[in-house]
């Protein structure tokens, strides 16, 4: 009898030291799936917290003849390791903001367009806002080594407020995801037919 007990005592120990692993498992591996969580939120929250564009530089094109500032041109770039940027007009939102008017949207389905190539000769025909490949294969997509022009059409119907020396204006550019870029600039006392007054990290 007393060696049954021992056998019996052996495997009721042996059942609890399974059972025990076997919860020790459950628990470590629920930790490991906790702390591959939070390092997915946590690299989340660092995509949504940086910006994924990068200003190359800010161009405006003034008529001489009035001193006014007619369209502005921001050239953006992929900041370094970001993820590509889809510029569909349903995936990025551009808004302009200046001493005389605010507009929420400037490039949509409707007031928006894309040109997939440069061209030197593009002229408005009625667009608030139009994105244009300088540097880059022919799709919506802005990826690592492309260049994209925004370009802003201050004499458009929306916006129709032309600047002049010394006034204010701001750009919002908000992907899809990541932060917005924000450019803003003032125009110089001397209004030039073509003036650089942004280049990267300025």
């Amino acid at each position: 009898k007393r060696g049954m007990t021992g056998i019996e005592t052996a495997i009721i120990l042996i059942a609890f030291v399974i059972a025990a692993s076997v919860f020790a498992f459950a628990v470590l591996n629920m930790g490991l799936i906790s702390t591959q969580r939070a390092q997915e939120a946590v690299g989340a929250g660092l995509a949504q917290a940086s910006s994924s564009l990068q200003l190359e530089a800010l161009v405006c094109e003034a008529d001489i003849s009035t001193l006014k500032v007619q369209n502005i041109t921001i050239l953006v770039k992929l900041a370094p390791g970001q993820s590509p940027v889809d510029f569909d007009e349903g995936r990025l939102t551009v808004s302009y903001k200046s001493n005389y008017t605010y507009i929420a949207e400037v490039y949509d389905s409707t007031h928006g367009s894309f040109v997939d190539a440069y061209n030197p000769d593009y002229a408005f025909s009625g667009e608030y806002c139009t994105v244009m490949v300088i540097q880059g294969d022919t799709d919506e997509v802005l990826e690592a080594g492309e260049t994209f022009a925004i370009m802003l059409n201050l004499a458009s119907d929306a916006i129709n407020a032309e600047l002049g020396a010394y006034e204010l204006f701001l750009v919002d550019v908000i992907p899809s995801i990541g932060s917005k870029l924000t450019v803003q600039a003032r125009i110089p006392a001397n209004v030039d037919p073509v003036m650089t007054l942004l280049t990267g990290g300025t």
